[in-house]
């Protein structure tokens, strides 16, 4: 049977940086490494809050990455 062992697992936050000069949205990204996993889908999300408070851009969306390594 094969297992998966938590590799990486990192928090992207995009934000909303207005229009380009043809109309299209301007979403810039930042990613930090190295997430505890051990709290809920809710403290993530509100740590994520609060990183994004601390820019003057708006928030456009919050992803967590996970990485595995599979083996047998």
């Amino acid at each position: 049977m094969a297992t998966a062992d938590l590799k990486d697992s990192r928090l992207r936050l995009e934000y909303d940086y207005g229009f380009d000069s043809e109309g299209k949205p301007i979403i810039k990204g930042k990613s930090y490494s190295n997430v505890q996993l051990n709290v809920s889908t809710d403290e993530i999300y509100a740590s994520a809050l609060a990183i994004a408070s601390l820019c003057s851009k708006s928030l456009f969306k919050v992803e967590l990455n996970e990485a595995y390594d599979l083996n047998e």
